[in-house]
């Protein structure tokens, strides 16, 4: 009896596993559910068919391109837009598997675990950030906001100051420094960076009420008085603005109608780089269509056309763009970058001298044409001179290298060890400028 019980079961446990293991296989051949197409379900009409589109993008480059980081970031950027942020995060989890030195994700990630409230992990993502892009004034701010929150003011301070050192006009980084000081009730020091900010940007309606608070505690009443009627002026504006913004729906509209735009460049992007120029140049064309004034596209456009052998083409496409947005600071530059890069050197030149007629205070134009002058080794003593009136503007350690190059250029070694010897207070560890430095004769 007892093996005829056991066969009995046997048989009654092999049935049971045929009809789990059919109904496993009946799920995985389900349509999956896509995040995008729920969030379309409750948008309006026109909103709702631009959502649908980005999810077709969105998941036909996913399954084109599953083992691609670029792939998984934009599926992660498109659910974070639309609110799906723990589909988001799990798209930047993949990304890291993928490629654990994937910068974007990083980012990406600290936002995500600061949103939720973890804040020590926000600071290990974005410390990462940092440490594999160290040119970025976004990742140290990040950083600095995640150790505030969790109390580490020293700790914020210190990562705030580094990074200033090369970024000397970022006005939000230096903003924060202003804040944790405060916090730490080094009030001195947070008035001189908080005032700074003010001049920097008078429209920077956060540096206001921390100043306030530093000038009241060094008795400074009146001035704290006054900037605190200054942060209560600038905040009824912005408050203001936002509720003209939450209350039209076209602006709405637009910003969605940028959102797939942007989508569709970042896909164009991963067909280029898999050398798929027709499929981009139709995703770019959609781009454009959908946000003419997102000049990225444009840009890429011309590019494109360039590589694929239409030079005519690109440059009639980046004049269109140059005619459309004749004021447009980023589009002036990147253009000028690629009339440089075809050896239009006049035409790059006029767009640079234009950038610095805009921004006659800030280091980008001066850089972009003393970098045009040393890269082609014309006009030696002018791309000295244009280094120098950026490096008054913003005195970081990579303008003054580019200063070397520019002096040692123009014959003039007494300025070349200067700036050399200043690069490397900026930034003593970088061996390049320990290099540099030492072949010039010039001591720590």
């Amino acid at each position: 009896m007892r093996p005829a019980i056991y066969r009995r079961i046997l048989a009654v446990a092999g049935v049971a596993l045929l009809i789990a293991a059919s109904g496993y296989a009946f799920w995985l051949n389900q349509p999956r559910p896509k995040p995008l197409e729920e969030v379309a379900a409750k948008a309006e009409p026109e909103v709702a068919a631009l959502i649908r589109e980005t999810s077709r993008l969105v998941e036909d480059t996913l399954a084109l391109f599953p083992n691609d980081v670029y792939a998984w970031d934009l599926a992660g950027r498109m659910y974070s837009r639309f609110g799906k942020t723990e589909q988001a995060r799990r798209c930047w989890e993949k990304c890291v598997e993928l490629d654990d030195n994937f910068v974007p994700a990083h980012q990406a990630l600290g936002v995500a675990a600061l949103e939720s409230g973890d804040l020590r992990r926000a600071a290990e993502h974005y410390q990462r950030a940092w440490r594999l892009s160290p040119e970025s004034s976004v990742y140290p701010t990040q950083l600095a906001e995640a150790l505030i929150q969790d109390g580490q003011l020293a700790a914020a301070r210190d990562v705030l100051k580094k990074a200033l050192r090369r970024h000397p006009r970022a006005v939000a980084m230096r903003a924060l420094l202003g804040q944790a000081l405060v916090q730490l009730r080094e009030d001195a020091e947070a008035v001189e960076h908080l005032s700074l900010v003010i001049r920097m940007n008078p429209e920077y309606t956060n540096g206001y009420y921390p100043l306030a608070t530093a000038l009241d505690r060094l008795g400074r009443r009146e001035e704290a008085v006054e900037m605190r009627r200054r942060f209560q002026e600038l905040k009824r504006q912005d408050e203001s603005r936002h509720r003209e913004q939450l209350k039209d729906a076209e602006t709405q509209v637009e910003a969605v109608r940028m959102s797939v735009a942007q989508a569709y460049v970042s896909a164009a992007k991963i067909y280029i780089s898999m050398g798929d120029a027709s499929t981009a140049e139709n995703y770019l064309a959609r781009a454009m269509e959908l946000a003419p004034q997102f000049s990225e596209a444009a840009l890429l456009t011309a590019w494109l056309k360039d590589r694929m052998g239409d030079r005519t083409s690109a440059r009639e496409q980046l004049e269109r763009l140059l005619e459309s947005q004749p004021t447009h600071l980023e589009t002036m530059m990147q253009a000028a970058r690629l009339f440089a890069e075809w050896q239009d050197y006049p035409r790059a030149e006029t767009l640079y001298r234009k950038a610095i007629e805009l921004t006659p205070h800030e280091a980008g134009g001066y850089l972009a044409l003393a970098g045009l002058y040393v890269t082609t080794g014309r006009r030696p003593f002018e791309a000295q001179v244009l280094t120098l009136k950026a490096a008054a503007r913003e005195p970081t350690a990579a303008v003054f290298a580019l200063l070397i190059s520019a002096a040692q250029r123009n014959g003039d070694p007494i300025t070349a060890a200067a700036a050399a010897k200043e690069a490397l207070r900026l930034e003593p560890e970088n061996p390049d400028y320990q290099q540099i430095a030492k072949a010039l004769g010039v001591r720590p």
